[in-house]
């Protein structure tokens, strides 16, 4: 557990649908944020929030979302970097360059869960906001971290992805499309719902019962597919590449936010995070007349 540098001031419900025992809370808090910038973290909060209240399909679930927002004032302005030794007192111990690599932006997952949890004892889900405007992000431990790089919020969604609904990686690669050990994928089933190592049955031929499975092979396991879609932009099938492996491993659109920034979640993302929320929607009685 990191030095907690700086002190927790409060907590607010910003998106209030009803008592936490009944619905999904979302616990945003930030880091490198001095006491004197709380307001600018309680702005960026609030754009935060309307992106993700409109992003399909939290967008449909927002009556089962809560939305609180903590302000924890760390003793140093901005964010530290691993890679050139810069080093930043703050709560939560953010930092890019882990693992060497320069927008992998990590807070530290003891410290977070402790403070959300104080302050939303049913808290069901962290999110951390940087302050740095470098472009990064990434999770681990299932805190998804950010920084407010005007893009970066596109991070937090994926990545939330991850953290909160267990979502696999979309993309054919690791590090780079010609990487040793990641052409043909050979080992069991991934439990992770939107990714597949096997076509018969498919794992969500009820999204596919008419298209050609497999939709794309990759001719070339040594490299990534360059080939365009073959198919209507919205169609669910198995595209081959995924789970970090060109070969052998398919995902269920040929384009997704699990797979690249700045588009969708596909069908089944969108169905898995409605599984996961669905149980938090307040129930509905039809009108009597």
């Amino acid at each position: 557990m990191s030095p907690r540098n700086g002190a927790v001031l409060g907590a607010t419900k910003i998106v209030d649908n009803g008592p936490s025992a009944g619905r999904w809370d979302l616990v945003i808090m930030g880091d490198g944020f001095t006491a004197a910038e709380i307001p600018q973290f309680a702005a960026e909060v609030s754009r935060v929030t309307n992106i993700i209240l409109a992003t399909p399909p939290f967008d449909e679930l927002r009556p089962a979302i809560n939305v609180h927002r903590v302000d924890v004032a760390s003793t140093e302005s901005g964010i530290g970097d691993l890679c050139s030794g810069v080093h930043r007192a703050t709560y939560f111990d953010a930092n890019f360059c882990v693992d060497g690599i320069q927008r992998l932006l990590i807070s530290d997952v003891s410290t977070v869960f402790d403070t959300a949890m104080s302050a939303v004892s049913q808290m069901n889900a962290p999110l951390v906001i940087a302050n740095s405007q470098t472009y990064g992000g990434g999770a681990s431990g299932g805190v998804p971290t950010f920084s407010l790089a005007p893009t970066a919020v596109e991070i937090a969604l994926h990545e939330m992805g991850h953290a909160h609904f267990g979502l696999a990686d979309e993309y054919p690669y690791l590090n780079d499309c010609k990487e040793a050990g990641h052409g043909q994928y050979s080992g069991q089933e991934p439990s992770e719902p939107n990714v597949t190592s096997r076509l018969n049955p498919l794992k969500w031929s009820a999204f596919a019962p008419t298209t050609t499975i497999p939709t794309t092979k990759n001719r070339d396991c040594s490299d990534c597919d360059r080939q365009p879609n073959p198919s209507p932009p919205q169609t669910v099938g198995a595209y081959e590449g995924a789970r970090y492996y060109r070969c052998g491993m398919f995902r269920p659109q040929f384009d997704c936010r699990m797979n690249q920034l700045g588009v969708p979640y596909c069908a089944v993302c969108r169905a898995t995070i409605k599984r996961v929320l669905g149980p938090f929607m307040p129930h509905r009685r039809a009108a009597k007349k």
